[in-house]
């Protein structure tokens, strides 16, 4: 097509005004959130060149009248940025358009495409909306700060990256700017960036928080020696370790065999003066690898000490003992457990007994699965309704359907009934 046949097909378009406009996009309801997506990013790139219709971007979008969703919003959001296209103006219609809300997402999403583009005005005004709904930045919105993200020719290193987001951080100040700085020196950790997230730190403030971001990351890649260097950079300083820094080091060097090390540090973290180290995740972190080691002795010994501390187990500790129980062929102990911890820690019965339900179906045991269930039941108390509808289901394909119906009458105590009016 000539140039000028192109020109005369661009001024039809313009004359007829939404009827084209309407036809282009008449299936667009129809198919799906990937062509919706599709069509709203094409729109917001030719206004950003300057193209056809780059004056009249929000009547497009209005014309256009896409059914937007969350799904549609963010895969938009996301398109947006990895073209390198602005999404304030998308945006900014987005947030008058009735019958959605942009959400604490999208939010993130903006940021990180206003970082992407380096445009730190944008991005101040999109931090000012922040503050104005409160809402809370998270690692998403520094996803700009990974070097893998962009390209070659941006010009900027991730330090001049982080200095100039944080300037914008502390223009923006208000609610933002502490979930920010938290969020900056997790991206930053996240992609092994640890000068640049100390170098924020030091700015900032010397939070245990902070540090515990950069340890997780550094126990999370073995790397031991470096977690317990920043350690000793808090100790030696003004901030003091809380609970979770050592806990990060003490289930890397469980998790990497270390038990002699993790030992040691367990008596360091007993003499700290703090009154909540060790706390309940120590124990769990402990009885956890216990568990997976074998040593139920060893783990129950842990979790009486829990008790002794007048401290809640959580579910995950359950969880690791009927699992490992069930799992080594010690069925009977895992009841045993079940119901013993059906006295000491009442928060969690019900979720233990459905979950020795779920062990006893998937294992084959559907009648012991139903017995664990009625056994719950008989004490009133109201099991997982997937493992209630799957076991009765069971029983009913094995051709027990008078266990199903025993199930069925206790299960339909828990149904709520309407109150009929008279």
């Amino acid at each position: 097509m000539s140039r000028l046949r192109r020109a005369l097909t661009s001024l039809h378009c313009a004359s007829v005004g939404g009827a084209v406009f309407s036809s282009k996009f008449s299936t667009l309801r129809s198919r799906g959130t990937t062509a919706t997506s599709n069509a709203i990013v094409s729109l917001v790139t030719a206004a950003s060149a300057g193209g056809g219709g780059s004056t009249s971007l929000e009547a497009d979008l209005d014309r256009l009248d896409p059914p937007l969703s969350d799904t549609v919003v963010s895969d938009t959001l996301r398109a947006l940025t990895e073209r390198g296209v602005p999404a304030c103006r998308f945006f900014a219609w987005l947030s008058r358009h009735r019958g959605i809300s942009p959400t604490a997402r999208d939010h993130n999403l903006l940021v990180e495409n206003t970082g992407r583009l380096a445009d730190y005005p944008a991005m101040a005004r999109a931090l000012a909306r922040f503050s104005e709904k409160r809402l809370s930045l998270t690692e998403q919105a520094f996803g700009f700060l990974d070097p893998a993200g962009r390209s070659s020719s941006s010009g900027s290193s991730v330090d001049d990256m982080a200095r100039a987001t944080l300037r914008t951080l502390d223009g923006a100040g208000g609610p933002c700017r502490a979930s920010g700085v938290f969020s900056v020196v997790k991206a930053l950790a996240s992609i092994g960036e640890f000068d640049a997230a100390m170098w924020v730190i030091e700015e900032t403030a010397r939070r245990a928080s902070y540090y515990n971001v950069l340890m997780a990351a550094k126990c999370k890649a073995g790397d031991f020696q470096g977690a317990r260097q920043l350690l000793d950079e808090m100790r030696k300083g003004s901030c003091d370790p809380n609970a979770n820094s050592w806990n990060y080091l003490l289930g890397c060097l469980l998790k990497n065999g270390r038990a002699t090390e993790a030992c040691d540090l367990v008596e360091a973290m007993e003499r700290s003066e703090t009154d909540d180290i060790p706390n309940s995740l120590t124990y769990e972190i402990l009885a956890y690898h216990a568990c997976k080691a074998g040593k139920m002795d060893s783990a129950r010994q842990i979790l009486e000490q829990m008790f002794l501390e007048k401290l809640t187990p959580r579910i995950t500790i359950h969880t690791a003992f009927v699992k490992c129980y069930f799992y080594t062929g010690r069925t009977e102990d895992a009841c045993k457990y079940v119901r013993v911890m059906s006295t000491r820690d009442k928060h969690s019965v019900n979720r233990n007994y459905s979950l020795l339900a779920k062990l006893f179906r998937k294992s084959g045991k559907i009648v012991e699965a139903g017995g664990v269930l009625y056994e719950l039941m008989k004490k009133g108390l109201r099991p997982d309704h997937s493992a209630y509808v799957r076991v009765a289901k069971d029983l009913h394909k094995m051709g027990r359907g008078d266990l199903a119906a025993e199930l069925k009458t206790l299960y339909q105590r828990f149904i709520v009934q309407p109150v009929l009016e008279r």
